[in-house]
């Protein structure tokens, strides 16, 4: 390990400015859990958006959580003064964007640590240059080459470890007061369409599963609820399992990974629930479309992908190839299998990751 850019030891609060998506702040945890085991004493503070950085509440080498927006004309101005009031003595940006370093900048907090991209190299005090991405490579590697640079640790665990508060296993009882296990929980939405396996494949899969689960629940934002709510109504007249549309009895930020946490396995699009289940470690089917897997591979999570073209060859990504690689390419029966043979795995199974 070359010599660090910036020493730990001389800081009493890191406030880190966390990336805006779900998926990739919990891909970043295992960093943030490398700073603190490398400085247990650090106050580490997080900043970011509020439905991705409640996803790591209750995580025990994180201080204090700051929701903050940098959206708009005064968003950086109104992030600076946010770092700033925090007492910060040092930040670290996780989030890749000019605005990020702007705000960051505006707070006048030194030092300013971050991968030197998005034209914001003057912005910071210790830029950091970042690994090349032309080749598809983990994110949850990206923020470790970060942290690993900038303080001279190693991040060497880097799969993501979440835990459930007491107040969200209570708000995910309430929910599944009625509801019957073995529990499979379907995450049939996403952020882009292309990257959603259709809804008639969920339906099928649900009749299909026959005895191996008692009860599907269908988790989804606030956006999604009309897909929810419809694949609910296809679903109900099938001779599989129950199934339940949790967003219809109020399922949110505050419930969500309780509720994951109770399932005995997760079948879900590539979007931010299925990083949430690796972390809480249950079982998951991740499906993948034009969206290479390799961009967001977390290595021993007990996973299983499926691909929409699993001969792509390896110098290929697939995001370059959409209509070869789309979601929909995934047959059901192969979707099923790996239900069923994730169902009957022993519970102290070793880790898998695997794609088919």
């Amino acid at each position: 390990m070359k010599k660090p850019a910036v020493d730990l030891s001389k800081f009493r609060r890191l406030a880190i400015l966390m990336p805006n998506w779900l998926g990739d702040a919990v891909m970043a945890e295992p960093s943030i859990r490398a700073i603190c085991g490398a400085a247990p004493s650090l106050e580490l503070s997080l900043f970011g958006r509020a439905s991705a950085i409640s996803m790591l509440e209750g995580h025990p080498a994180i201080s204090s959580f700051t929701a903050i927006d940098d959206q708009g004309i005064l968003g950086p101005l109104a992030s600076g003064r946010a770092l700033r009031a925090a007492g910060a003595d040092a930040v670290l940006l996780l989030r890749g964007s000019f605005r990020s370093g702007l705000g960051a900048a505006i707070s006048r907090v030194r030092p300013r640590i971050g991968f030197a991209r998005d034209a914001r190299r003057a912005l910071l005090t210790h830029p950091i240059t970042p690994p090349a991405r032309d080749r598809p490579s983990p994110t949850v590697d990206f923020y470790a080459t970060l942290v690993e640079s900038a303080f001279g640790i190693t991040v060497q665990d880097r799969l993501p470890r979440l835990v459930t508060t007491p107040s969200e296993r209570e708000a995910a009882s309430r929910l599944l007061a009625d509801i019957a296990g073995p529990i499979v929980g379907f995450v049939p939405g996403g952020s882009k369409l292309e990257k959603r396996w259709p809804m008639d494949r969920f339906v099928d899969l649900a009749d299909r599963l026959g005895s191996d689960a008692e009860t599907v629940v269908l988790l989804g934002g606030p956006d999604e609820r009309d897909l929810l709510s419809e694949l609910e109504a296809n679903a109900r007249n099938g001779s599989g399992p129950r199934v339940i549309d949790l967003a219809s009895r109020g399922l949110g930020l505050d419930s969500l990974r309780g509720v994951i946490e109770r399932c005995s396995a997760v079948v879900t699009n590539d979007t931010g629930p299925r990083h949430l289940a690796v972390a809480l470690g249950i079982p998951t089917i991740a499906l993948f479309g034009p969206t290479d897997h390799r961009w967001t591979t977390l290595r021993g999570a007990r996973e299983r992908i499926l691909i929409g073209e699993p001969f792509l060859p390896e110098e290929q990504v697939a995001d370059r190839y959409p209509k070869m690689c789309r979601v929909d390419r995934i047959p059901v029966g192969d979707v099923l299998h790996a239900v069923k043979t994730t169902l009957h795995e022993p519970r102290d199974a070793e880790s898998v990751s695997s794609t088919t």
